[in-house]
């Protein structure tokens, strides 16, 4: 996780830290366990060309595809990110795994916060 730090200050991504923003609020899904977060439960490959911008002032970035995974960093308004792919967690949003524009891995964001609504192609 401190290597995901360091590289959004790098690149300009996190470097200045905003207040998190919140996914709108999620029921637990009946009969589930607490969320899974991490890239063992989530585990991904780049099948998606598409990149796209950041559209709120500033988004966080997470281990896993839920709000209640560890934020990594934030990703700065008008950030142009590339996507590798889409995952839809057990309330049914979809986040995308996002890379910066060195190919470097960056986490999940909620798709909402994307202009185009995140990556086309599933994990």
């Amino acid at each position: 996780m401190g290597k995901l730090r360091t590289t959004l200050a790098v690149i300009g991504l996190g470097a200045a830290m905003f207040g998190t923003l919140s996914v709108p609020a999620q029921a637990a899904p009946t009969g589930t366990a607490a969320v899974t977060c991490g890239n063992v439960h989530w585990p991904h490959t780049n099948k998606d060309s598409g990149s796209g911008n950041v559209v709120p002032s500033s988004a966080a970035v997470h281990t896993g595809p839920y709000g209640a995974c560890t934020t990594v960093g934030y990703v700065g308004g008008g950030t142009t990110v590339h996507y590798d792919c889409y995952s839809v967690n057990s309330y049914g949003n979809t986040w995308t795994w996002i890379r910066d524009d060195n190919g470097s891995s960056l986490g999940w964001i909620y798709d909402a916060y994307l202009d185009d609504g995140g990556a086309t192609a599933q994990c």
